[in-house]
């Protein structure tokens, strides 16, 4: 059963088929993060490339409640999947496909456990922040009919990013950051990052402590995007999406009919 499970996922990734509600194999959260792994070494091994780092989601309080969560969620990110500024896109090649103006990390050194980064300010773990613009894609009929597991499982809507320029400064406060997202030039968003949690750096603490719950290493050299600042906007035709913060610079994509 569990079998049949990731060939409907998988399926949607590589043929654009739509998952319509799964069935309920009574899994928790650690039964889906270990079936997101399986399946992330079939998209790994299929064209995707090396997992890079992970994306964080559900990382504020509207979209926890629309979903019934308390929690945050990740899934990974993909060499192949990492998009360069500027890029062209065609919305045909998604299910339904959405932007997120967000902040992403670089690890400085392996954590394996509770103790590097309770006894270590944050900051110290990071070499080096930036701006990413996260594109998401919604795989399901309806999304609400399928548990959070169900939403793990799939990859928590990851399916590409755009990193923006390395900034090697080490901020005081990552709350304090203004994200803004643009539509063909028009701001249509301005929030401030403390929209995360009430700190960006909740999202990363948070994802430590979930993948040492999981008795998974968190690597040196990692990338984490801690989760996005402006409101998930979906694309229904072709248009030019900029993502923007002042201290962190600003991407775009170009999404094509």
């Amino acid at each position: 059963m569990i079998d049949h499970l990731k060939k409907q996922i998988i399926d949607s990734r590589f043929k654009h088929k739509i998952i319509d509600k799964l069935p309920d194999y009574q899994l928790d959260s650690k039964d889906a993060y270990k079936i997101q792994e399986d399946i992330n070494k079939v998209l790994s091994n299929n064209g995707l490339g090396k997992i890079i780092g992970y994306k964080i989601g559900c990382t504020n309080k509207a979209i926890q409640k629309e979903l019934n969560v308390v929690e945050p969620i990740y899934g990974a990110l993909f060499k192949n999947k990492v998009i360069k500024n500027d890029s062209n896109l065609s919305i045909k090649n998604f299910i339904k496909v959405g932007v997120e103006c967000e902040i992403y990390v670089s690890i400085s050194k392996n954590i394996i456990d509770q103790d590097q980064f309770s006894k270590e300010k944050l900051e110290n773990l990071i070499n080096y922040c930036g701006l990413s613009l996260e594109i998401v894609e919604d795989r399901f009929v309806e999304i609400k009919k399928n548990t959070i597991e169900h939403i793990i499982i799939d990859g928590s809507l990851g399916n590409s990013i755009i990193l923006g320029k390395k900034i090697r400064h080490k901020f005081s406060n990552y709350s304090k950051f203004i994200g803004r997202l643009f539509l063909n030039n028009k701001e249509i968003y301005s929030c401030s990052s403390d929209s995360i949690l009430g700190d960006p750096l909740n999202a990363l603490k948070w994802y430590f402590q979930k993948k040492l719950e999981l008795k998974r290493t968190i690597n040196k050299g990692e990338i984490i995007s801690l989760g996005s600042i402006t409101p998930l906007f979906w694309i229904n035709k072709p248009c030019t999406i900029k993502a923007k913060i002042d201290q962190l610079g600003e991407c775009t994509i170009n999404f094509t009919s």
